[in-house]
């Protein structure tokens, strides 16, 4: 069960397991956090309720959202629409894949994963909002770990962050509508194609003078800035045998 240090903050949607209920309130274990909240009978559902156990019952999971910390843990189940529940419950998964991920890496320098949290895991989580971000950043930007890990873990969570994620594939896409009036035409086109493919982009022929230009890459951000100078370039490389326009999609 992945695990945080402290106290959950106020608005933190936190998973829950009902342990207790009383006539006019709930209490449940928090399962992120060593601690226990308390739900009013107000907050379990919107409108009057009659017997709460109608509601609720002993042993159910359920998402809740933080309502105070001070003086008891208050939570609420009303107050989470679905989104926010459905929100909850994929980011919740994608920890349990990292604190496995984060136990392998620790068995791979014979540490035990309660050593792995408090040497790094809940240091990763104050850091970069969650452990799987930590993991994923290992595949794209290694630079921002380095400044809070030793190399050994380091080199441990990358390893096992490759073996594990499968970064998506973000796609860049512009219309490239290209002509050229000049003697060999045909042959100025293909070599300017020719060009920006070797530059990484893909070109795919919709219909004379127009091709669909496709970039991918698994950093968004990086690749945005990587696509649009490759089509500056094949745009400024036309000239002055050809003319080329660029219409990102």
């Amino acid at each position: 069960m992945p695990k945080k240090r402290g106290l959950p903050g106020v608005g933190e949607m936190v998973i829950c397991k009902v342990v207790k209920i009383n006539p006019h309130s709930v209490f449940a274990q928090i399962e992120e956090y060593d601690a226990e909240g308390m739900i009013h009978i107000s907050e379990v559902s919107s409108g009057w309720i009659r017997d709460i156990r109608q509601h609720i019952k002993v042993g159910q999971e359920i998402i809740a959202k933080v309502l105070r910390t001070e003086n008891g843990i208050a939570l609420s189940i009303k107050r989470v629409n679905p989104r926010q529940r459905t929100q909850k419950m994929k980011e919740f998964k994608l920890e349990q894949r990292a604190e496995k991920m984060l136990e392998l890496a620790a068995q791979s320098l014979n540490k035990t994963l309660d050593q792995a949290y408090e040497e790094v895991g809940f240091m990763l989580q104050e850091k970069f909002g969650t452990l799987y971000e930590a993991f994923r950043l290992s595949l794209q930007k290694i630079e921002s770990l380095k400044k809070y890990l030793p190399d050994e873990w380091i080199n441990a969570i990358k390893e096992v962050a490759e073996k594990n994620i499968e970064l998506k594939e973000f796609e860049f896409r512009a219309k490239l509508t290209l002509k050229t009036f000049k003697p060999g035409g045909i042959s100025i086109i293909k070599n300017i194609l020719s060009k920006a493919a070797d530059s990484g982009l893909e070109i795919k022929y919709i219909a004379a003078p127009e091709y669909l230009v496709k970039y991918s890459t698994k950093d968004a951000k990086k690749g945005e800035r990587e696509f649009s100078e490759k089509v500056e370039k094949l745009v400024a490389g036309a000239k002055p045998d050809a003319e080329a326009r660029i219409e990102i999609l």
